[in-house]
């Protein structure tokens, strides 16, 4: 199982579907497509920090050749990749974004279940944040048709609930 962490913005009470879940542990994009990863979340100051890596890199293989410079590259990718997520919660706590909570599933969307399943439970009795929930929970076509339609197997509860 996979294990996230929730965040939503400082700013007054945020929609659901303004939560970020951030997984814990590598980050295969981080690996094969740093730029693109760091670029697609807007981590600025990583992006610094890693134009000064391949900046470094280019020194050691000036200095110490191309042997030891790819060794560090390849050391330095593992650990960027091993600290991409810890990276982007960093970014987004000094973004003023808090941590709401965890949750885990096998994929993100279980994990997001669950959690506003839980989120559900602390905020019993309100009906307009359960709707905000199940529209940031469930997709569109399970809460476009109707509860015959769209019913779902297993321990999870139907989408109009």
């Amino acid at each position: 199982m996979k294990s996230y962490t929730v965040h939503a913005p400082s700013e007054g009470e945020p929609a659901p579907e303004q939560f970020a879940f951030v997984k814990d542990g590598f980050s295969w994009p981080a690996l094969f497509f740093p730029l693109l990863w760091i670029f697609w979340l807007r981590l600025w100051l990583v992006l610094v920090w890693y134009i000064v890596f391949a900046l470094s890199v280019a020194w050691v293989d000036r200095l110490a050749g191309e042997t030891n410079a790819t060794i560090l590259a390849l050391l330095g990718a593992l650990l960027f990749a091993l600290e991409a997520n810890n990276l982007r919660r960093l970014t987004l706590e000094s973004r003023g974004w808090r941590e709401i909570g965890a949750s885990s599933g096998r994929n993100l969307a279980e994990a997001e279940i669950r959690f506003f399943e839980r989120w559900t439970g602390a905020l019993a009795g309100r009906a307009e944040k359960r709707e905000t929930i199940a529209r940031a929970a469930y997709p569109q076509q399970a809460r476009a048709s109707g509860a015959e339609e769209a019913r779902i197997i297993g321990l999870f509860p139907e989408p109009e609930r």
